[in-house]
């Protein structure tokens, strides 16, 4: 008995393990809502819950943790005596501080939205519904049960779901479940199922404000036989709140939806409008059809490209429309697309033409786009007009040969105008070298040196000109300047330097010029001469035996003008015929350099044939490889009336020499050599020449001496040419201001010479100086001179259809430049009305100061226009107020020049507007 006490008394104490961390987790929630309960004692029941929970298992806890928490939540929230809290704040607490029960998913439920609990609600319902089930019956082999098992356990994701349709989808599943259990079970088995369900979820939801949601998944045959017990009112009332606001919510959502709709429909109304007016409106033109070729749509651009309305083509087959080839293209590649997926015209840019059906072409870029519809395929024509495009192309093609083929032929050009320029540069240098070293003791040689300087020198000055007169045709510039010629002289002064030229080579030169061709014409003498020198230069040059034929004969005369007919035959080289109608190309050359390589370069012909062209003609060629060349070519001329003989020519010429005889000339020129040539030249006349470096100089001089004429350089250092001239022409000194002025320069293109008559200077010469037009500009100034008659008028009444104007000088000057002397008349119109207007006042107010200086001015101008006589008043009536002689006689002078000026007016504004009424 004491060894039993004493057993008792030392037995080993029974440890009682202390609680996990799982469970004591769920004890301090618990705890954490008693202790929020302001006053115990009134909530005694709560209490009992609260420790009868604290004794349950782990399992049952968790279990029943929903129900428990939610009847503390319900007294805090509502039967607390001191202070109520939201519960919204209790859950934020429970959240923020109990957030690893949240694994519990019969717990963490409470804490999701509304919405979202609703449905977790009815998922954890069914899915307790087929656990317990499944107690009963084993393991499902039945694929829909299994297939909605795995559904309710897997967790939504809210963001895709619609709510309303999961709530019918899982009232779907719940009455599956129902009757495919209730077969398996029977009617009281799965109804007993349901109602054990129920009560364990209503035990543990049924404060939530949700819990209502679960009866949408109870299915109507349980709900019918009243074998569940519903909630107490106030659930109901809430039931029924939740239900009303689940509808109002539907309503709005149904209501949104219509509306959105609407809004839908009207935007694909629109969109279909804004599809149909892109469409129509769009650059490029759009066609679309089906996989047998019908017509869906043709926009307005496919109407304006392929000529065909909308209305013709919308419903028929494309292919009815197109020609035959393009048919079978799209015939053949709609059908490979269609087959294999793929074909070279579809989802490809392609350029093709069209014949329209008025039989024109039009190309056009064109993309086919396939579209895969659900039963069919649709081909989308989308295309542009771009016959331009292929116009411009074409042409830029045709240019880019036709440029490489000028850059090609200019180079050649260029090397042979090296080649030209350089050969009588060399035998200029070579002969002026053997000439500075001889002492002149043999003047036959040093005579026959000086004729191959200056064959050289008058060569090399053609082939500079032929380079001009180009330039001047390309640039439509060159003008033709008509005169009494004699043609027969021309031809025999061409025929003798050629005729030595043949003889040298072993040739015979024939010259046959008809009866009926007459002695003098009015034409161009300078451009036959030029167009002669080259068709005979080149058949010599071509020619290794045989003979040269040159033949004028007379094609054709009526009243005032004749048809002559020009003929060059040579029996050279020939050219071949493919190459016969290149030979009037600039700078082409049929024999190219070689072996025997032939100089020029290649510009004579095309010169050759335009200048012809220019005057009317046609030159014609014809040519045979070894047997020779014949080029021919007509021009009508004017009938002369000039019957003047040789012997009074030439007397009349040796007395205009002898009469230049004691003239003084100021020479204002800066280059040496140029000084020195014009001091020979004039020395040969018996003209003295003074010579100013600059136009300082020159100003300088003329205050010194006297001079008949000014011989003025265009660019020179310290004052140039117009700079000059124009201090001279507003010089107070009559002597000076008056003093012809001729502008010297090797610019030959027109803006120079508009720069030199704009200044005040009086004629052109374009440098080297011809002796023949300086010796006639003397001439002419000399008797000016002679004929000069002060106080001399005319009062006799002119007849209306007399030309006051003599415009011979300004179209010598300026090449019969019809743009610059209307340019040079159009200054003339807007000046000097408002001058006349002012000496006109100046004589009625016998203000006799004003009348000299503006006659003084108005005499320039006058003089420019070759109004001579009417010049000529304007200097008497200068001298006259100068020298302050009776007003009456100034007044008569006056009112004689008055008489003319309107119709002086008149004949320029006719010029102005009719240049054509130059030639008269």
């Amino acid at each position: 008995m004491i060894i039993n006490w004493f057993k008792r008394i030392f037995r080993p104490k029974k440890a009682y393990p202390s609680k996990n961390q799982e469970e004591q987790k769920i004890i301090d929630l618990i705890d954490f809502l008693w202790n929020e309960v302001d006053i115990h004692a009134n909530a005694s029941n709560l209490k009992t819950k609260v420790k009868a929970y604290k004794g349950l298992s782990l399992t049952k806890k968790i279990e029943s943790l929903p129900e428990v928490y939610l009847f503390l939540e319900e007294h805090l929230t509502e039967k607390n005596t001191i202070k109520l809290a939201s519960k919204h704040f209790i859950r934020n607490q429970v959240a923020e501080q109990h957030a690893p029960l949240f694994k519990y998913k019969n717990f963490k439920l409470i804490f999701d939205p509304l919405k979202e609990q609703e449905l977790i609600l009815c998922k954890v319902f069914l899915s307790n519904v087929l656990k317990k089930s499944s107690e009963l019956v084993g393991n499902y082999n039945d694929q829909k049960i299994q297939q909605i098992k795995q559904y309710l356990d897997t967790e939504y994701d809210f963001n895709s779901i619609d709510l309303i349709k999961e709530r019918k989808k899982l009232l779907e599943y719940s009455n599956q479940i129902f009757f495919r259990i209730k077969n398996s079970l029977g009617i009281n088995a799965i109804t007993n199922i349901y109602l054990i369900i129920y009560k364990k979820h209503f035990q543990s939801y049924h404060l939530l404000e949700s819990f209502t949601a679960t009866l949408n998944v109870i299915p109507e045959e349980i709900l019918s036989k009243d074998l569940i017990n519903f909630p107490s009112k106030q659930q109901m009332h809430k039931m029924l709140q939740k239900q009303l606001y689940s509808l109002e919510e539907i309503n709005e959502r149904l209501t949104k939806e219509i509306v959105e709709r609407k809004k839908v429909e009207e935007e694909l109304k629109y969109s279909e409008h804004l599809k149909t007016t892109i469409l129509e409106t769009a650059m490029d033109a759009v066609i679309l059809v089906n996989s047998i070729g019908t017509v869906l749509n043709w926009n307005k651009q496919a109407e304006i490209i392929l000529e065909l309305k909308k209305e013709e083509t919308i419903g028929k087959n494309l292919y009815s429309l197109v020609p035959r080839k393009l048919r079978h293209q799209l015939k053949t590649s709609f059908s490979n697309y269609i087959q294999t997926g793929e074909d070279e015209l579809i989802n490809k840019r392609v350029e093709t033409s069209i014949n329209r059906r008025d039989g024109s072409i039009v190309y056009i870029e064109l993309t086919i786009i396939a579209i895969k519809t659900k039963n069919d395929y649709l081909f989308n024509a989308f295309f542009r007009d771009i016959t331009n495009r292929k116009i411009i192309d074409n042409e830029i093609r045709e240019a880019k040969v036709i440029a490489e083929k000028s850059a090609k032929a200019k180079s050649v050009f260029l090397s042979n105008m090296s080649h030209e320029i350089r050969t009588p540069l060399n035998v200029i240098l070579g002969l002026t070298g053997i000439l500075q070293k001889s002492n002149f003791s043999t003047p036959q040689i040093d005579r026959k040196n000086l004729d191959g300087i200056q064959f050289s020198a008058e060569n090399l000055l053609i082939l500079i000109n032929d380079i001009l007169d180009f330039s001047k045709i390309e640039a439509g510039k060159l003008t033709l300047h008509n005169t009494d010629f004699n043609v027969r002289e021309l031809i025999t002064n061409i025929s003798r330097g050629f005729r030595i030229k043949a003889d040298e080579k072993g040739l015979k030169y024939i010259m046959h010029i008809d009866s009926s061709v007459p002695k003098f014409i009015i034409g161009d003498q300078l451009r036959l001469n030029q167009i002669l020198i080259n068709l005979l230069g080149n058949a010599i040059k071509f020619t290794q035996k045989g003979e040269i034929i040159i033949q004028v004969q007379t094609e054709e005369v009526i009243e005032t003008h004749i048809t002559i007919n020009f003929s060059v035959k040579d029996t050279g080289v020939g050219i071949p015929k493919n190459k016969l109608k290149n030979i009037f190309e600039s700078f082409y050359q049929v024999h190219k350099p070689g072996k025997n390589k032939i100089e020029g370069t290649g510009l004579g012909l095309s010169i050759s044939k335009q200048l012809i062209e220019l005057q009317g003609g046609t030159l014609k060629a014809e040519s045979q490889p070894g047997k020779g060349s014949s080029f021919n070519f007509s021009i009508t001329y004017a009938k002369s009336s000039y019957k003047s003989s040789e012997n009074e020519k030439l007397t009349t010429q040796a007395e205009n020499k002898r009469s230049l005889s004691g003239m003084k000339v100021l020479v204002v020129e800066d280059n040496k050599m140029n000084q020195f040539f014009m001091r020979q030249l004039f020395s040969n006349w018996n003209i003295k020449a003074d010579i100013a470096d600059n136009g300082k100089i020159a100003l300088e001089k003329l205050e010194e001496s006297i001079y008949d004429l000014i011989l003025m350089d265009m660019h020179m250092p310290v004052m140039d040419g117009p700079e000059t001239t124009e201090i001279i022409r507003k010089s107070s000194n009559n002597r000076i201001n008056q003093l012809p002025i001729v502008a010297c320069s090797a610019d030959v293109f027109p803006e120079s010479k508009k720069k030199a008559i704009e200044s005040g200077m009086n004629f052109y010469l374009t440098k080297p100086l011809s002796e023949e037009a300086l010796e006639e500009i003397l001439f002419s100034l000399q008797s000016n001179i002679k004929n000069k008659t002060s106080f001399h008028t005319d009062t006799n009444p002119i007849a209306d259809n007399k030309k006051f104007c003599d415009l011979s000088f300004l179209k010598k000057t300026f090449d019969d430049d019809k743009e610059i002397i209307k340019s040079v008349l159009q200054i003339f119109i807007e000046e000097t009305p408002e001058e006349y207007q002012k000496l006109k006042e100046a004589i009625e107010n016998k203000n006799i100061n004003v009348i000299q200086g503006i006659a003084h001015k108005l005499k320039s101008s006058f003089k420019t226009i070759g109004l001579q006589k009417e010049t000529s008043i304007l200097e008497n009536i200068e001298c006259s107020s100068k020298e302050k002689l009776e007003f009456s006689l100034l007044l008569k002078l006056f009112q004689d020049l008055d008489g003319y000026y309107p119709k002086i007016i008149k004949e320029v504004q006719q010029y102005i507007n009719d240049p054509t009424s130059l030639n008269t």
